[in-house]
């Protein structure tokens, strides 16, 4: 049975759920639809879409020139070079899904928009205030975290630069100042006005790249969120359905098979749209713990270390809240057979009987999420991710020690 409590003051729509992933995605310039055919594109927002492609295009010139023009002495900055890499271009994979898919993405928004509950008692019943505040909080708290740290990674090189400019021992030497991403440019940045307009770019690029990564898998939550608030009231109904023996009862049976296969047929939609970027995600994820591990383990500059463990927490914590969303609708999803069963269904007549037969069948082929169908998501596949990952960093430190690395 679901705990009662009473929604008292602003009754969460479909839009609040998303809110924060698609506020994310507006700040950049970018709408994937329209909640409304009256919405217009303002002056804004095409201003800030504009400065969104010119930063991007910038920056991706920029380390293509420095890919080609300079050189990676050491394991460490191999293994940073391919952390920054690597982060954008996942960054980029999940925008590009979002926009690709927009229209999916509209219609599954839109057809839980017709379903979302109404009245005061459907709101106690699918319990949607309890369900808003947790899909609201871990919005709010992974985007605090994963932008702090790019806050730390886009602030530390400018603070190491002034305070070394400051504290340098002989005043007449050229200071060379440092930018927070290896890139390269045709231009001298070791002058104060380039460098100012170089690292501004690239800290804009930064957190471009962090609202992209952290947007797709927001937006991903938040509508299995959804989904799984309609699973849970399904069990809610399914359970406390008192048969009465005649044939009214199919009535009530059957709006509620139909009800479940539509939910199911979200679940599945939104794991088509997201599941190439879950995979990239988690080989992603995997990469980046192994090569932040070695930076944490290999590294020199105690700050240095200090932001890339918060990276790695960062990434950790992110995977974990997909893993966990997806488990939940999992494990929502089979309960649905189990409601079926545990509901007094011998109180009905011999043609509500063998109607279950099919929705307990239909339920056992549960709702899940996948990376591109080669492994289910949930909290095993986080507890793999993190194994393979630690073993994948054993053998790269081994190795990097072996070669006389110190």
């Amino acid at each position: 049975m679901l705990p009662p409590f009473k929604s008292r003051e602003h009754a969460p729509t479909v839009q609040d759920f998303v809110y924060v992933p698609l506020f994310q995605i507006r700040f950049m310039g970018a709408k994937l639809f329209k909640w409304t055919p009256e919405e217009r594109t303002s002056k804004l927002q095409i201003t800030l879409m504009g400065t969104f492609c010119v930063f991007a295009t910038f920056n991706f010139v920029s380390m293509m020139l420095f890919v080609i023009y300079d050189e990676l002495p050491t394991s460490l900055d191999i293994t940073e070079f391919i952390l920054f890499w690597g982060f954008a271009l996942n960054a980029m994979m999940k925008g590009g899904t979002m926009v690709f898919f927009r229209h999916e993405i509209e219609s599954v928004l839109k057809g839980l928009i017709a379903r979302h509950p109404k009245t005061e008692e459907e709101r106690v019943a699918f319990q949607l205030v309890p369900y808003y505040k947790t899909i609201n909080a871990s919005n709010k708290y992974l985007s605090i975290w994963h932008l702090s740290i790019t806050s730390i990674f886009a602030l530390h090189p400018m603070v190491a630069s002034i305070l070394g400019y400051i504290w340098r021992e002989d005043k007449n030497d050229a200071y060379v100042y440092t930018l927070p991403f290896m890139m390269g440019y045709y231009y001298d940045t070791n002058h104060p006005f380039p460098y100012a307009i170089s690292y501004f770019i690239q800290c804009c690029g930064a957190f471009y790249m962090s609202l992209l990564f952290l947007s797709g898998d927001l937006l991903l939550i938040s509508m299995v969120q959804l989904v799984n608030m309609h699973l849970e009231y399904l069990i809610y109904r399914i359970e406390s359905f008192q048969p009465t023996g005649m044939d009214a009862d199919m009535k009530v049976l059957g709006p509620l098979l139909e009800y479940h296969n539509e939910i199911l047929d979200y679940a599945e939609r939104i794991d088509g749209t997201f599941s190439l970027a879950t995979l990239l995600n988690y080989g992603g994820s995997c990469l980046v713990l192994c090569l932040i591990g070695l930076q944490i383990v290999l590294g020199s500059e105690a700050l240095s270390v200090i932001k890339f463990i918060g990276f790695l927490v960062s990434t950790i914590v992110q995977v974990f809240f997909v893993s966990y969303f997806g488990n939940n609708l999992k494990e929502l999803s089979t309960g649905i057979s189990d409601a079926f069963y545990n509901h007094p269904w011998y109180d009905g007549n011999y043609k509500y009987i063998r109607m279950l037969v099919l929705p307990i069948a239909r339920a056992q082929r549960y709702a899940h999420l996948t990376a591109f169908k080669f492994f289910e998501i949930s909290m095993d596949s986080f507890k793999s991710l993190c194994t393979t990952s630690y073993q994948f960093f054993t053998l790269l430190r081994t190795s990097i020690e072996e070669e006389g690395f110190q």
